[in-house]
């Protein structure tokens, strides 16, 4: 465990939570006890940021607002001290239309966030979608291939039946490309993005611009999408549902799940 903690940055689904639901009372009382204790705390997710993002805190009944966050797994970074969103690395619109064309045949859900959840480009409209656009009270929209590639963009995401995991990566592996890359961020759920950009790159960025010491931050994560940022912290830990190549860069992994309130279980024996 590291000497000085000032910052701790956390992933939401799988780690703080089960993905929709509710914080556990442990949970929240580590978040609080950080709070007490001046320890700065934010999020690290896979969404767009939006006040959405900040409401969290509201939402978990927590007593205190985000110091921080990171979205887009690194492409979105905000925190209190510093005005606006900063975007880190978009994803060019002519290779945005790339991998439409290949990732379009598949059976599959394509997902753009031209404007966060304010404006969020689908191909199409199911069950999976709909409860994200009820949860986050997304405006969305149907839209042509043409249409969803006309911009930059933070990421693209690709939603598919989960039995269906080894022909979508099968695609994905028939098509490398020096512009992008795909990360598994969830069963059932791969994001392109640009190659390089993840959710280390924009917690040292948050460092760096707020003159924290990369080693006296913690992060906690649990996919893939999270060991960038395990592996950049002072103190890496991977939840105990974590996947086995988020746990092989951690410097710890939980006792417990987060169904389990595995988060702050870890705190109370090991932090506070």
């Amino acid at each position: 465990m590291i000497e000085t903690i000032t910052a701790v940055v956390a992933d939401i689904d799988g780690t703080l939570n089960m993905k929709g639901s509710s914080l556990g009372p442990r949970t929240i009382a580590a978040l609080e006890g950080l709070h007490e204790r001046g320890i700065l705390f934010g999020t690290a997710s896979g969404r767009p940021f939006d006040q959405r993002s900040l409401d969290n805190a509201r939402v978990w009944g927590l007593s205190f607002p985000f110091d921080m966050a990171i979205g887009m797994n690194g492409g979105d970074l905000w925190d209190k001290d510093h005005e606006g969103v900063e975007h880190i690395m978009l994803l060019e619109a002519p290779h945005v239309r790339e991998i439409l064309s290949f990732m379009w045949p598949c059976d599959c859900n394509i997902i753009v966030y031209e404007d966060a959840y304010d404006h969020v480009l689908i191909r199409r409209m199911d069950d999976r979608f709909a409860l994200i656009a009820k949860n986050m009270h997304a405006n969305w929209e149907c839209v042509s291939r043409e249409v969803m590639g006309r911009k930059d963009t933070g990421k693209i995401e690709i939603q598919y039946d989960k039995a269906d995991e080894d022909l979508i990566m099968g695609v994905i592996a028939n098509h490398p490309s020096p512009h992008w890359s795909a990360v598994r961020t969830s069963p059932g759920t791969v994001e392109f993005m640009r190659p390089g950009l993840d959710k280390g790159v924009a917690l040292r960025r948050y460092a760096e611009r707020n003159d924290i010491p990369i080693g006296q931050i913690m992060a906690v994560g649990d996919m893939d999408n999270d060991i960038a940022m395990i592996a950049a912290a002072g103190w890496g830990v991977c939840m105990a549902n974590g996947c086995d190549e988020a746990k092989a860069v951690a410097d710890a992994v939980t006792e417990y799940g987060v169904g389990e309130d595995g988060f702050g279980r870890y705190f109370e024996d090991h932090v506070f």
